[in-house]
């Protein structure tokens, strides 16, 4: 899906997600990723089973410039464990979770309105 194209400065947007990747203002990627406020790098989960914890160590390193997370979890919605989202409690950082389209959208919504987001998406 192409989104629409809007420039904030300093700040990654997803322009298009579809055919196993993602389109952000910095390139084109393969595969699930994550987004952080440093940049974008793989995220190992081609489907929600394969979401575990140490998988977001990345987003745990960054946790004082993240206030919300934002997990896609592919063509549908599937909730993580409760383990999982206990972590993230622990971590004081909200895990919102949706198929991965509406947390594109929702990302770019976030990033615009100046939030501390980041993403873990699995592509579609």
């Amino acid at each position: 899906m192409q989104l629409q194209d809007i420039r904030f400065a300093g700040q990654r947007l997803i322009e298009a997600y579809g055919d196993n990747g993602f389109r952000l203002s910095d390139g084109r990627f393969e595969g699930s990723i994550l987004i952080l406020p440093t940049g974008a790098q793989l995220f190992k989960a081609d489907e929600p089973s394969d979401i575990k914890a140490d998988l977001f160590d990345p987003i745990f390193a960054q946790q004082n410039s993240i206030e919300i997370v934002l997990l896609g979890t592919g063509a549908k919605q599937q909730f993580p464990s409760g383990e999982l989202r206990k972590l993230f409690i622990e971590k004081n950082i909200a895990l919102e979770v949706m198929d991965t389209g509406a947390a594109c959208r929702t990302f770019n919504v976030l990033v615009s309105e100046d939030r501390r987001v980041a993403a873990a998406l699995i592509s579609i």
